[in-house]
């Protein structure tokens, strides 16, 4: 009865170990992945606050209403990335001059097949929006 008592104790004591080890493996993998995500989380945030578009103006000419705006924040930022709204509406835009970037303080024109009056929306990248009419 003492043998067979140290050993059921041994092989419970394993196989606790064994259960230990596998969920500290697991939890430190989703832990690092929780880590990552929330680190890429706040670097997205903080772009979010230094980004900063200006809409100068926008001219409407027959059929096709030019918009001409500015980086006014501290990031790099894709035009390809954004979604303008016209009226509401998601609405495909041309960009000239054609550019893969648009640094800081430097200028982009946008071209959508619309007229006025119309109420338009840029959403950058990173989801800020940035509204103007035209009357």
């Amino acid at each position: 009865m003492g043998f067979s008592s140290i050993v059921g104790t041994v092989v419970i004591l394993s196989t606790l170990l064994v259960c230990a080890i596998y969920l500290y493996t697991s939890m430190d993998l989703n832990i690092e992945k929780i880590s990552k995500a929330y680190s890429d989380y706040i670097e997205l945030e903080n772009k979010k606050l230094r980004e900063r578009l200006e809409i100068i103006s926008a001219v409407n000419s027959s059929n096709i209403i030019n918009i001409t705006v500015k980086n006014d924040g501290s990031v790099v930022l894709e035009p390809s990335k954004w979604t303008v709204l016209y009226n509401g509406t998601p609405i495909n835009f041309s960009v000239y001059p054609n550019v893969k970037y648009l640094f800081p303080l430097n200028t982009v024109n946008i071209s959508i097949n619309a007229t006025a009056p119309a109420r338009l929306c840029i959403i950058s990248e990173y989801g800020n929006k940035y509204y103007y009419s035209i009357p």
